[in-house]
């Protein structure tokens, strides 16, 4: 970290070494469990429209009620396929756009309208794929839309293989 450290004055530094009892507080989340709803999409590209969008659904002046508002940079490492297929459906897309709101049982539609706001201003840039980690239940009915179909095709392949007595079957992306 010195390298880093050694560029400039840091805004916020919490790199330290921490007992795994501290693990949930990496991220400055709460610790203690509430009722909260996220999603997010995919970007297939983040220009300087889509920028000024971001900030004006959760910048300073927004209003927004969201927790977090997290625009993650993939790429790099990430976009390149392994040696041995998997099931990674974001390869070849730069970002993923997550949008988190939380607060009381009694606020479910107003915290899912908040989340649906962000994710909704930036669809013009929205990919072409999904993260199936951050999905509501609604939208995580079809399999070959999250994956892409060639994706889907061979985790479907796999599942049969693997469970022709259909034993795993609890699942929400239609691998039945």
């Amino acid at each position: 970290m010195a390298p880093l450290r050694a560029l400039g004055p840091a805004v916020l530094d919490t790199v330290r070494d921490m007992p795994y009892t501290e693990v949930a507080s990496i991220h400055s989340e709460p610790t203690e469990p509430l009722p909260y709803y996220e999603r997010s999409i995919t970007l297939r590209e983040f220009p300087a429209a889509a920028q000024d969008k971001l900030v004006e659904l959760v910048g300073p002046d927004s209003g927004t009620t969201l927790v977090i508002a997290e625009l993650r940079a993939l790429g790099g490492a990430w976009d390149r396929e392994p040696a041995v297929p998997n099931a990674v459906a974001t390869r070849g897309l730069p970002y993923v756009l997550l949008g988190v709101a939380s607060g009381e049982v009694s606020q479910e539609q107003r915290l899912k309208r908040s989340v649906a706001e962000l994710l909704d201003g930036l669809a013009p840039w929205q990919g072409d794929r999904r993260v199936v980690n951050n999905l509501a239940p609604e939208e995580a009915t079809d399999g070959a839309a999250i994956y892409g179909p060639e994706r889907f095709a061979r985790l479907v392949s796999v599942k049969k293989k693997y469970d022709p007595a259909n034993l795993f079957r609890i699942n929400h992306i239609g691998l039945n």
